[in-house]
């Protein structure tokens, strides 16, 4: 009678925990903030690699992400005669980075699938493409708490978008950087999520496959917990070479998430304008990295297998093993 009495205060206890799972209205990524960090790149007009519109642009992004209390530098490199540079931005006081966001910041020189061919040589806007990443991160800078960032490092990279014109290839600023990473910093890493083209009004984010599924099928479980689920889609996209690709090659567990398949139909048009873009999208995407990242900084194991999300499922679950030692011990000492 008594151990039957100890296994139901035991259950009660266990089922009576209250749901400390966040909603996304308690969330502090604002989107109209991001969409204005989105607006504030297009001022300066467009922004490939090399130019002074992207020089006074990058000035921007490192004040903003220093004003939040960031230390930024500058990862400078040269390709085809063209100096570019990532930025990289991490915590003061940081030691053991095991997150990385990224997005890339520059823009395509040509407009080349434009529906019109006489705008095919005019340069893209980027609101959307290259931008719209930017801004999630810059939000993210401004919203994350004091006491995870030690474990996060933002990057935003330079030169991803120029491939296949002038004999440039794709990605090459993420290159660069995975480049300089030495075997302990890559040891150390336990994942790397890139938001690329996340702004558009009519967002729909399928699975992009070469991204690690793992770590795929938690970002994808919180946006439906969050009520985002007809934008984080649950159907298979395609193989996009993206900025995580060089993280994937040595190793790293990486995430796209990026609009694509089909890509949205201002893609590499002059067309990739603010107004095709919306805080609500932005909002989407940025509350679910939040989400994610708050809950996992701690965590340093690997993607396979799975750790428990949602959270609450975490804490019944370390209850139920506390109860059944419980149980076992009490029985034994019977």
């Amino acid at each position: 009678m008594r151990t039957t009495l100890l296994v139901l205060l035991i259950l009660y206890s266990i089922i009576s925990i209250p749901n400390i799972s966040l909603q996304a209205s308690e969330l502090e990524f604002d989107g109209d903030s991001a969409f204005s960090y989105l607006e504030a790149q297009c001022d300066f007009g467009t922004r490939p690699p090399g130019s002074e519109n992207l020089t006074q642009c990058r000035g921007y992004i490192v004040d903003i992400l220093r004003s939040f209390g960031w230390d930024v530098i500058l990862q400078n490199f040269t390709y085809r005669d063209v100096d570019c540079a990532n930025i990289v931005a991490h915590d003061s006081v940081s030691q053991n980075v095991s997150i990385i966001l990224g997005a890339h910041y520059d823009t395509r020189p040509l407009a080349d699938h434009d529906p019109n061919p006489e705008n095919r040589d005019e340069s893209v806007m980027g609101a959307n493409d290259g931008a719209s990443g930017t801004a999630v991160l810059m939000e993210l800078a401004r919203i994350l708490p004091t006491q995870i960032r030690n474990k996060i490092e933002l990057v935003f990279f330079d030169a991803e978008d120029s491939g296949s014109i002038n004999g440039w290839q794709w990605i090459v600023g993420s290159n660069y950087y995975v480049d300089q990473m030495s075997p302990e910093i890559i040891a150390n890493i336990t994942m790397m999520i890139l938001v690329d083209m996340v702004g558009d009004t009519n967002l729909r984010l399928q699975r992009e496959l070469y991204s690690t599924r793992d770590l795929q099928n938690e970002v994808w479980s919180i946006a439906a917990h969050l009520g985002y689920d007809a934008i984080f889609q649950d159907s298979n996209g395609g193989y996009i070479i993206d900025d995580h690709h060089p993280f994937l090659n040595v190793g790293i567990p990486s995430l796209d998430i990026i609009h694509h398949d089909p890509f949205p139909a201002t893609w590499h048009t002059i067309h990739d304008i603010p107004d095709r873009c919306n805080p609500d999208s932005l909002e989407s995407v940025g509350r679910v990295l939040e989400y994610f990242i708050t809950n996992t900084t701690g965590w340093t194991g690997e993607y396979e297998p799975n750790f428990v999300f949602p959270i609450e499922l975490t804490l019944i679950g370390i209850f139920s093993v506390v109860a059944i030692i419980t149980i076992a011990v009490y029985i034994r000492r019977k």
